[in-house]
């Protein structure tokens, strides 16, 4: 499959690449990696290679080199004409939100991805749901063009893969794994800087957020589940961004008598972003229950239901 990627590369003249909505370290890191590779094999400037994605690139991953270039959906014309549309960590077309508008029937999908819940919408359809990352697929596919990793490369490379493995910690972690880190290392890359601004470097807002995480969660016992809803009011009330935020579901997911955890974050539009974690059941299959997806022990979703309704439907459907 790497063949008939490369040979559409090849013969794409506009490139766009892009990622999922609310994008991680793993999103934005796939698609930098993929988008300098492409530049540096692009010496003759033939081709144009941009990557766009429908949100704001997190405050926490402008430290990657070159991320300025990440362009938003909403400072792009909807006429411009792309070849090629690249597809990373994305498991619906819903998830890459605006940037969909671009797809039409002129021009290839290439859908990138390592969520078992992927729903194979492109023209060719990569899923490596035995990745840890989509990073890791991009090291591959990167070292398959026969491309030079410089550093920049290998920073977001190595934070696509930090980000989906929890520093190493996550059971999708294997071998091969190690071993890309290892290669990653090798060129220079600072493991203990990006260990740091992902997980701890937290300002004075998130500091108080977590203390409120921490006091007022509700775990019901006959679940095994931990969760907490945190209103659009109490954002903006507490000047609350959503980068501000990440790692709650994760924090939660550590009380010892929790088998799930579940963060929800009320947007602006009243509807409700969910976030589940699992140590032994199945966070893939609640996320599905609002068309959601992911992973068995991490998965999102978006519904217009209110959070009332969203924790009554997974708490009857979590089977202990």
């Amino acid at each position: 499959m790497f063949n008939e990627i490369k040979e559409k590369i090849q013969n794409a003249k506009r490139i766009l690449i892009t990622a999922h909505k609310n994008p991680d370290g793993d999103a934005i890191g796939s698609g930098l990696a993929l988008m300098l590779a492409l530049n540096a094999l692009n010496s003759d400037k033939e081709k144009i290679i941009r990557f766009v994605i429908d949100d704001k690139i997190p405050k926490y991953l402008k430290f990657l080199n070159h991320s300025f270039l990440i362009e938003e959906k909403s400072n792009v014309d909807t006429k411009y004409k792309f070849d090629l549309i690249i597809a990373l960590d994305s498991a619906n077309i819903e998830r890459i939100g605006r940037v969909a508008e671009f797809i039409d029937e002129t021009n290839t999908v290439i859908n990138i991805d390592h969520h078992i819940s992927n729903t194979k919408y492109g023209n060719i359809n990569f899923i490596g749901s035995e990745y840890s990352s989509t990073s890791e697929i991009i090291y591959e596919l990167i070292q398959f063009l026969n491309i030079k990793i410089d550093l920049d490369i290998a920073e977001a490379i190595y934070t696509g893969i930090v980000n989906d493995t929890g520093n190493f910690a996550y059971s999708n972690v294997t071998e091969k794994t190690f071993f890309i880190a290892y290669e990653l290392k090798k060129i220079g890359v600072d493991n203990s800087k990006i260990n740091n601004i992902l997980f701890k470097n937290k300002s004075l807002k998130q500091m108080k957020l977590f203390g409120k995480l921490f006091t007022e969660f509700v775990f019901v016992k006959e679940k095994k589940l931990i969760y907490y809803f945190l209103s659009y009011n109490d954002m903006k009330s507490d000047k609350l961004t959503k980068d501000d935020t990440e790692g709650l579901v994760d924090f939660l997911r550590d009380f010892e008598e929790a088998d799930f955890s579940l963060f929800l974050r009320e947007e602006e539009n009243g509807s409700v972003k969910g976030s589940i974690r699992s140590k032994n059941g199945d966070s893939n299959h609640l996320a599905s229950l609002f068309n959601g997806g992911g992973h068995k022990k991490a998965a999102g979703f978006t519904s217009s239901l209110s959070s009332t309704e969203v924790i009554d439907i997974i708490m009857k459907n979590i089977i202990n």
